[in-house]
């Protein structure tokens, strides 16, 4: 091996490190989530009304824990993925960009872990080439913040 491959090895590992450190680093940066003071039951009925209060109607449910729960692990910490949307908004964002697709239906988590029960969502990207893009993220952004902060206090 030669002196000069024997630096492009760490050059490329240090270049691979860095890239993917940034990668995970703006994937972490888009969850949102809160611990609430609510049992598991009492945080899912609040996070109804939060989600309806907002004027989104809810049109899933992935109830994750219970089914592991149902497959023999009767004390797995319960789970449930919410999908939930709003055909206003739906609508606007398939106009703005309709690779933004993917983003929909908004989700919300509800997850117990340990001594909490923790609701996050996964937040749109808002800082983009396209201004009308990220505005309408940041709005949609700030509903979701608004529904946690609402299903928590």
């Amino acid at each position: 091996m030669t002196f000069c491959s024997l630096i492009k090895v760490p050059t490329l590992l240090v270049f691979f490190t860095i890239l993917l450190s940034g990668c995970n680093q703006n994937e972490s940066s888009r969850i949102y989530q809160k611990v609430s003071s609510d049992n598991f039951d009492d945080t899912m009925q609040n996070l109804d009304i939060a989600i309806s209060e907002h004027n989104y109607r809810i049109i899933h449910r992935s109830n994750i824990g219970q089914a592991i729960r149902d497959r023999g692990d009767k004390q797995y910490p319960l789970s449930t993925v919410i999908s939930f949307c709003n055909i206003t908004y739906a609508k606007e964002m398939m106009e703005i960009n309709s690779d933004l697709i993917n983003d929909m239906p908004c989700i919300v988590t509800v997850r117990e872990e340990a001594e909490h029960v923790i609701v996050g969502t996964k937040l749109m990207l808002f800082n983009t080439e396209n201004d009308i893009q990220n505005k309408f993220a940041i709005r949609i952004n700030n509903n979701l913040k608004s529904i946690i902060e609402a299903t928590v206090e």
